[in-house]
């Protein structure tokens, strides 16, 4: 072979080469195909307690609702109950205000009340002279409420039940005498309901939950002429 047909072999071996070279590091170059991301949260206990609404009031001689509860809206409602004394021909000045109960968990109900008035003598009006219970109440079938499960109602029920309450034969006062049918059994704070979760796994947009009325009552008397006035405070949480 003479030397020009040597060299143009040679060039075509050596770019061969060079070809295969490339070849081969274009084969051995790796593409991911898959990847991870981890992801991680956490869901805490929650409980709530709004207003479920509107207030009733009956049976008040004058008075009113100063601050009507609005639902959803925290709780801060104020009644006017008028007249508590003879003057009032009514059996019970009677309030009811519905509670509104959210939870993704067990809850607890509690509440605190405390009294105060202008009245000196044992005729006036004290804490055990104001009704207190739970009237009735049911989980509904609501979108996402949770159904299964009982709540527990630790009061006596509506104050003005017969059952909770009558004339004392000796003194002739009227007196609430079943179990915590009265704020006197709660000048520390009580459970008044407790259950399990509310709701079901919904978004927070969806806004229902247990309404459950809180009913407060006097029973108009003889009472030392004053005035009276009286704070419930509600507390929920997760026990």
């Amino acid at each position: 072979m003479n030397m020009p047909n040597m060299l143009k072999s040679l060039t075509r071996v050596a770019a061969g080469a060079a070809f295969l070279l490339l070849g081969a590091v274009g084969t051995d170059a790796q593409v991911n195909t898959s990847g991870t991301v981890n992801l991680s949260g956490t869901v805490s206990k929650f409980v709530e307690l709004n207003s479920g609404g509107a207030v009733a009031l009956t049976g008040n001689s004058g008075g009113g609702v100063t601050t009507d509860g609005v639902a959803d809206n925290a709780l801060a409602v104020v009644v006017n109950m008028g007249e508590l004394g003879p003057a009032n021909s009514n059996s019970f000045v009677k309030l009811s205000v519905p509670l509104k109960i959210r939870s993704n968990t067990n809850y607890v109900l509690s509440m605190s009340a405390s009294v105060s008035g202008s009245g000196s003598t044992a005729n006036r009006i004290v804490a055990s002279d104001i009704g207190f219970g739970l009237g009735s109440f049911s989980r509904s079938s609501a979108v996402g409420v949770h159904t299964t499960g009982v709540d527990t109602d630790n009061t006596s029920g509506d104050p003005t039940n017969l059952a909770n309450g009558g004339v004392n034969a000796t003194s002739g006062r009227f007196e609430y005498t079943a179990a915590r049918s009265h704020l006197g059994a709660f000048s520390a704070s009580t459970t008044v309901l407790s259950g399990p979760r509310v709701l079901n796994a919904v978004p927070r947009a969806n806004t229902n939950g247990l309404v459950v009325p809180a009913v407060f009552s006097v029973k108009p008397q003889f009472y030392e002429e004053g005035s009276m006035t009286a704070t419930a405070t509600f507390t929920i949480a997760a026990p």
